[in-house]
């Protein structure tokens, strides 16, 4: 099904990424997916590869999330079999691939970067009650946050032009987190490497994707970036060790 094909289809057929418009005008060739209309490819498969190495922007919008916080977050988590970072500022991946990312001594922020429903953040979020749960607390991160990638050999320095976080490979290493500002815009970094592919992932407010999306492509044009489809993130996924 074509992008063309896509804007006859009434919208309430596919739940949209709050950069849906951004696609269409960039004419990014879309598929539908369990979690919505997503960007497959912006090029083919050959020129999204090549710009993800130097690069890339992809967005992540409708990839599931959620948050746990308060005194018995750990526990709770714990009880479902979850491995936990053990200090803040830092992320665990699990075998699944989800991301467990500990933004303080008791609060997590749970991230699936695939393109499928996320069995293990519904079983959480099902499980969950104040009742068989006390002192956690659940956090909308669906809702509340949007979630971009950065990839790239250039990745870096792009972002650490846009923030005040020193984000040199050696120093802000794989699975470590960054809550700072970018342009006034509270947002968090966390680098998770996609194979030999720098990844940082960035997540904000989701009433500011699109501003962000245009700030961080604008950034990211002199260094020849732009943006990628989920298919080649997908397999960039598929290259991890």
């Amino acid at each position: 099904m074509t992008t063309t094909d896509l804007m006859r289809l009434p919208q309430a057929l596919a739940r949209q990424s709050p950069l849906h418009r951004q696609h269409l005008s960039c004419r990014a060739s879309l598929a539908e997916s369990a979690l919505g209309l997503m960007p497959a490819r912006y090029g083919d498969l050959a020129t999204d590869t090549a710009q993800a190495d130097q690069l890339g922007l992809v967005d992540l919008c409708l990839t599931p999330r959620a948050g746990f916080k308060g005194p018995g977050a750990a526990h709770f988590l714990q009880q479902h079999s979850v491995a936990l970072p053990g200090s803040p500022n830092r992320t665990q991946q699990q075998d699944n691939g989800l991301l467990v990312n500990q933004l303080s001594f008791d609060e997590y922020l749970l991230l699936d970067t695939t393109a499928t429903a996320s069995a293990m953040i519904t079983t959480l979020c099902n499980a969950w009650s104040l009742d068989n749960a006390p002192d956690c607390y659940q956090v909308p991160r669906q809702d509340s946050h949007g979630c971009l990638a950065v990839t790239g050999q250039a990745a870096w320095r792009m972002l650490s032009s846009l923030i005040s976080v020193d984000l040199r490979p050696h120093r802000f290493t794989d699975f470590q987190i960054a809550q700072t500002l970018l342009n006034d815009l509270s947002v968090i970094v966390i680098r998770c490497d996609q194979g030999k592919v720098p990844n940082y992932y960035l997540l904000a407010d989701i009433t500011s994707m699109e501003w962000l999306w245009i700030v961080l492509l604008d950034a990211m044009s002199d260094a020849g970036g732009g943006p990628i489809g989920l298919t080649t993130f997908q397999a960039l996924q598929g290259s991890i060790d």
